[in-house]
């Protein structure tokens, strides 16, 4: 069907639109008559990659935004065009230490069509190994930055053209849990601000906790909260967790017992109560060296996903409006091995898997009633992909 606006006509529109700041347009650009949004694509590979969505599925070729070793997970700052990506290594690695970039971009270029590119900002070492995950608060004014390797979490002030300060505050935990191979120490795996940026969430897969801190903006500290930790059951090993758009749940992914566990948020407690917990496999599910990774909860809150690597399968679960339980809808092979992350479109239509020992990431169109995953057929190369993020 041909569209009812010429090419130039549009172009010019979308163009004008993003030059007057309105970001949601800005993240769309024409392949004929079809509209696409920029995705960043991070792993254990030699840099971040720039590609593209269309509205069938289909992605464009990844290309080389900037080089970086193992950029295995990044975010973007919320009001800037800057993005912050770790590279997941120790302390004491000669060629590349444990630190976080800073990058600017051209949010234009993926108006008009052009693979993004990635300037430097700063780069800031961290006093960590193996950081894993990073998070920005909601004003934009601080990082979080979580170490699996020394079990810590880093609290980075950002200044107002979105490079990086030194570090404000560093919380180490200790200890060790059931799992005597992957629980002998402290392993924070990774951390998120609550709906109301006063309290900071980090998982600790060690410990099978999630920890709770109080955030003090004004000195950039860290300090346990009234109710400093939720415990999961022992040798869980929680991973990531997810927070439901009500503010209200959290969706926490046990990478070693195969688990999903849905917790009640109480913000003027700051305390996690648990609803129940799930498997994330279907019960005749054989096989062994299974492991969990990603949790996401749907833009409209009625679906939450959690990737199953081993089983390389992405678990589909429906939300109860009322209690926040989960009941499971399927399960949906990702077309890959290890599907270690996978990300949700802004508009919800379309979830991208990402398979790390493939080097692959396969597209899903994800029906608005059911939740239910759909192959499209289409996928692309990317050397061993750990993160992708839309810009919205």
């Amino acid at each position: 069907m041909k569209s009812k606006f010429s090419i130039r006509s549009l172009r010019s529109r979308v163009l004008q639109t993003a030059a007057t700041g309105f970001a949601s347009v800005a993240t769309l650009y024409l392949t004929g008559n079809l509209v696409a949004q920029s995705f960043l694509i991070g792993g254990y590979g030699d840099g971040i990659y720039s590609s593209s969505l269309d509205s069938t599925g289909k992605m464009s070729e990844p290309k080389l935004a900037v080089k970086q070793r193992n950029p295995s997970f990044f975010a973007f700052h919320p009001k800037l065009d800057v993005l912050y990506s770790i590279s997941e290594s120790p302390r004491t690695d000669a060629g590349s230490p444990a630190a976080i970039a800073a990058y600017s971009f051209d949010r234009a270029q993926a108006a008009s069509g052009g693979s993004l590119s990635l300037k430097l900002l700063n780069l800031q070492k961290i006093d960590g190994d193996g950081p894993c995950h990073v998070v920005v608060d909601a004003k934009g004014e601080f990082l979080a930055v979580a170490n699996y390797g020394s079990g810590s979490a880093v609290l980075l002030p950002i200044d107002e053209r979105g490079a990086l300060k030194p570090a404000s505050s560093v919380v180490q935990h200790s200890g060790k849990s059931a799992d005597p191979k992957r629980q002998d120490k402290a392993h924070a795996h990774c951390s998120f601000w609550d709906p109301t940026n006063r309290y900071l969430f980090v998982s600790d897969l060690g410990l099978d906790k999630i920890f709770v801190y109080d955030f003090d903006r004004s000195l950039g500290g860290l300090k346990p909260a009234k109710h400093p930790s939720f415990s999961l059951a022992p040798g869980s090993g929680p991973r990531h967790l997810a927070i439901h758009q009500n503010g209200r749940w959290v969706y926490i992914i046990n990478e070693l017992n195969m688990t999903l566990t849905a917790a009640a948020w109480d913000a003027t407690e700051g305390k996690l109560t648990e609803i129940h917990t799930v498997s994330t496999l279907p019960v005749d599910a054989e096989g062994d060296n299974f492991s969990t990774a990603e949790v996401l909860v749907h833009p409209s809150g009625r679906f939450v996903y959690g990737s199953n690597r081993g089983h390389h399968t992405i678990a589909s679960f429906r939300v109860d409006p009322s209690t926040g339980k989960l009941t499971p809808i399927g399960h949906t092979p990702t077309g890959g091995k290890t599907p270690r992350n996978f990300r949700i479109t802004p508009k919800g239509d379309f979830l991208l898997a990402e398979n790390q020992q493939s080097d692959s990431v396969h597209s899903f169109r994800i029906d608005e009633s059911t939740g239910e995953l759909k192959p499209t057929g289409f996928s692309i190369a990317a050397p061993a992909p750990a993160c992708i993020k839309f810009l919205e």
